[in-house]
Parts: structure tokens; C-alpha cells; sequence
């Protein structure tokens, strides 16, 4: 009889010392690509896109936010973190980066279906999205298009000028959606 009441003043004592713990503030930084792109007012006329899910390199599919160092070793900004991983994160900017352009109505992106016939489908497979121990930020992707007719036109994009002082992470993420803007532009043209 004496062991089971030990056992709940032994339990009741270990579990009263965890309400005295004092919460930790989290200062973890969480980013969203294309956050500040701006809404396309009227997107009447303009050719109806579904943009598929999109490919790249399996070290990017987590909520890491990476860049890589002097011997191809990749690094992770401490205390910053993507809202969400980059195989849902990247579709969803690059359809709102083409509407930013006015030229494209984007019906759905990956995850969800494509619910019209109707739309042209955009394929993006990205080779590089980060930036290098020179500070130059590297976005490099092939995309096509292929319209409801079956008719299909491709290219490859590379962002050109971004550079980055390898510190802010802000500054980083917002190279990365400046290049994700003209890879928008890019296939926007091509509609």
C-alpha cells in the first residue's frame, strides 16, 4: 500500500518542478516567398494557367533557408526558416508572380488540381536556387509550357545580377523573389 502512494507524491513533485518552467521567447525568423507581390486588378482576357508542381533538388524541399559556401558545402541561416517547404512554397510564388505581370490568369497551382481544360500548364525544374560564396544569388530553372492544345514551348531562365552581401537573410530572400519575378516575365512572355 505504501509503494503506490510513494509512486503519485514522487510523480506529483516531478510534474509540480515542469509548471515552474519559465517559456522561452522563439526569435525565429519565418519567411514567406512572394509576400509582397503586388494583385493584379483585372485579369479579363488573359490566357487561364495551372502551374504544376514544381521540380528541384531534394536538399531544398525542407523549411530550411540555404545558401552554399566556398567548397560547395551548404549552409542554413540559424533562427530563419521558410513558412513553408519549398515544393509547396515555389508554386504558389510563381503563380503569383505571373499575375503580378497582368498577362496571365492563374486558375491553381500545385497542391491543388487543375479543375479547367482550358488552362495552359507551367512546369518549372529548378538547377539552383540559393545563392554562392560570391555573394551572387543563382535562380536558374528550365520551364514549359504546355498549352491546352497540346502544343508545348520550353526555355531556360538565369538570373542575372543578384547579389547579396552574405549576412541579412532578408536581403537574400528578397534576391530570391526578384528572381523568381523575372522567371515569372520570362514565361509570361511566351503565353
Amino acid at each position: 500500500m505504501k509503494a503506490p502512494v510513494l509512486y503519485i507524491i514522487s510523480l506529483a513533485v516531478l510534474l509540480s518542478g515542469c509548471v515552474n518552467l519559465k517559456p522561452k521567447a522563439d526569435h525565429t525568423q519565418i519567411f514567406t516567398l512572394a509576400a509582397d507581390v503586388p494583385v493584379a486588378a483585372n485579369l479579363e482576357g488573359q490566357p487561364m494557367v495551372y502551374v504544376t508542381r514544381v521540380e528541384m533538388p531534394g536538399f531544398l524541399e525542407d523549411t530550411r533557408i540555404l545558401y552554399r559556401l566556398a567548397n560547395g558545402e551548404l549552409e542554413s541561416f540559424a533562427g530563419a526558416r521558410w513558412t513553408d517547404a519549398l515544393d509547396e512554397a515555389l508554386p504558389r510564388a510563381i503563380a503569383m508572380h505571373l499575375q503580378s505581370t497582368s498577362r496571365a490568369n492563374v486558375r491553381a497551382y500545385y497542391p491543388w488540381s487543375n479543375t479547367t481544360r482550358e488552362a495552359a500548364k507551367v512546369a518549372v525544374q529548378f538547377e539552383r536556387f540559393s545563392a554562392n560564396a560570391a555573394g551572387q544569388v543563382e535562380v536558374v530553372a528550365q520551364w514549359q509550357i504546355e498549352s491546352p492544345d497540346g502544343q508545348t514551348k520550353q526555355g531556360r531562365y538565369i538570373a542575372t545580377g543578384l547579389l547579396w552581401d552574405g549576412s541579412e537573410v532578408a536581403s537574400y530572400v528578397a534576391q530570391l523573389n526578384s528572381g523568381l519575378a523575372g522567371l515569372a516575365e520570362t514565361i509570361a512572355r511566351e503565353l
